[in-house]
């Protein structure tokens, strides 16, 4: 009966483990899947297009002027993504570096020297205009010569601004662009005029201006005429040729309030036309450097009337340009403390998701091993109640087969009047006629039924009857015999019957029920009620 107890167990065992593994499978299997779809933003970067994402460079060109720290940040990450080469990135830092107006900010936020952000600029810019991805395009050439020149001028390095600005004009004539190469012009005639070559410069600058104005304007035209209008006007003002300043001044605040006011005149598309919420910044900008030169013009001829009007007129210039750059400023912020929020919310999230996914994965785990143990035990219990049966059928028969040899001994020792002489009789042939006796009268169903009771009946001593069941059987006392034809009493009634588990025990002579639960789970490592149900 172990041994076959044992093997239920095994393969019991062996099958749910193999249950177990396919579940678990199955569910690491769902998880991955899940935490793969909801691993939220950041399992999703690499799939995402330019335009689904703020890593591009458009996003960061947008920002630099007033938050170039957050544009670099952009920058950094459309590589990491894969929005972005290389050497175009080194592009924008340098552009960025270059032309931010929060220069200052920069320099401080880096902790950099004053002006060192130029530095910067200019080292990725050479390092680039060596790269065989710019060497190979013309139009990449003059966006890195345009910032070389812009730089080198910023640092009144002329020497270096005449040589980039004329690679500048070479490069834009052979593609054609010469609205570009114009423009290019201008900055070698202002290059020369500081050199001391002021003739042919001037000569350069006249030339620029005057192709420039030849023809219908539009926005590239207005923009490099502007520009070299500002360079003769600059050289004028460092020569104290102040009243030459004047038309070249007016003329560009002539230029900008016509653009202002009709800005579809001028539209052509190309990248430098500002979008039309920049529009404003743009030609501020541009008025507020004329309005200088006017300024400084009338200050130096001691027109002192138009020099206080023209000074009017630039402060309120500047305070409308302070107040759009701190609302631009108050803008960036607000993006960036939305742009933190979201962050935010996206890690609480994600941790969110990945706690619920592991309280997932847990429950799952248990539940699926509370039902592989529940379906364990209920194999083994279904393989006991097999055992039991069995050796309950066992037992009748021997019993009937014993029963049947007792008598045919009996019949044989009793004496004529056909009364057992109890006392004569051994240990074990006393065991074997009470068992009998009991078993077929089923005195053990009264509950009172015990030794006393055995010794009564049977006109035998506490003695006689102890040593009759501690040595002619397998039970230590009256009681462990009693206890066992009680039980498979109750086996008998919980299998043939619809009876309750407290009517069955008082049935089967138990006096209460919590002890007929004690005995038969003792007994049989089954409770009553498992019993019944396999």
């Amino acid at each position: 009966m172990l041994g076959f107890s044992a093997e239920i167990e095994y393969l019991c065992t062996r099958i749910m483990a193999k249950r177990l593994y396919t579940y678990i499978i199955i569910v690491a299997a769902i998880v991955l899947s899940i935490t793969g779809c909801t691993d939220g933003k950041q399992g999703m970067v690499q799939s995402r297009l330019p335009h689904d994402t703020l890593y591009t460079e458009q996003k960061a060109i947008a920002v630099y002027g007033y938050d170039p720290v957050r544009a670099l940040q952009i920058v950094d990450s459309a590589v990491i993504v894969g929005n972005m080469s290389s050497w175009r990135a080194d592009k924008n830092r340098a552009r960025i570096y270059s032309l931010t107006r929060a220069g200052e900010r920069l320099d401080s936020l880096m902790h950099w020297s004053p002006d060192a952000r130029f530095d910067t600029a200019r080292i990725i810019g050479e390092q680039l205009i060596r790269h065989d991805s710019i060497k190979n395009s013309l139009e990449r050439q003059q966006d890195v010569l345009e910032i070389l020149a812009y730089v080198a001028r910023c640092q009144k390095d002329t020497t270096l601004w005449l040589r980039r600005s004329r690679q500048l004009v070479e490069v834009c004539r052979r593609q054609g662009a010469e609205t570009e190469a114009l423009r290019g012009e201008a900055e070698i005639g202002a290059a020369l005029c500081y050199m001391g070559q002021e003739s042919e410069g001037m000569a350069m600058m006249d030339r620029a201006i005057g192709a420039l104005s030849d023809g219908e304007l539009k926005f590239n035209e207005l923009d490099a005429l502007v520009i070299a209008l500002k360079r003769k006007a600059g050289v004028m003002i460092s020569k104290g040729q102040a009243a030459e300043v004047l038309p070249l001044a007016r003329r560009i605040v002539t230029l900008l309030n016509d653009y202002e006011h009709h800005p579809d005149k001028y539209h052509d598309g190309t990248y430098r036309e500002p979008p039309a919420d920049r529009r404003e910044d743009y030609i501020r900008f541009y008025r507020s450097q004329a309005e200088n030169f006017i300024a400084a013009a009338y200050t130096a001829l001691g027109q002192t009337d138009d020099m206080n009007a023209t000074f009017e007129r630039l402060e309120n210039i500047i305070i409308d340009a302070e107040a759009r750059e701190h609302h631009a400023r108050y803008r960036a912020l607000e993006h960036q403390l939305q742009r933190q929020v979201a962050e935010s919310r996206s890690r609480q999230m994600t941790t969110i998701a990945i706690t619920a996914v592991a309280l997932l994965l847990f429950t799952l785990l248990f539940a699926f091993y509370v039902y592989a143990k529940n379906r364990i035990i209920n194999m083994k219990n279904r393989g006991l109640v097999k055992l039991i049966d069995e050796a309950i059928r066992y037992k009748e028969r021997y019993e009937q087969l014993h029963q049947l040899a007792q008598a045919h001994s009996t019949d044989s020792n009793q004496s004529v009047s056909g009364i057992v002489d109890l006392k004569a009789l051994s240990s074990e042939a006393l065991f074997q006629y009470l068992c009998n006796d009991i078993r077929e009268k089923r005195l053990y169903l009264d509950p009172l039924f015990d030794r006393q009771a055995v010794c009564d009946r049977y006109q035998l001593t506490a003695a006689r009857v102890g040593s009759a069941f501690a040595q002619g059987s397998d039970y230590d006392s009256v009681a462990d015999f009693v206890r066992d034809c009680r039980l498979e009493h109750a086996c008998v009634l919980l299998k043939t019957t619809d009876m309750k588990i407290a009517d069955v025990a008082a049935a089967s002579g138990f006096s209460r029920a919590t002890t007929f639960n004690h005995d038969f789970k003792t007994r049989y490592n089954l409770t009553p009620s498992e019993y019944r149900r396999k």
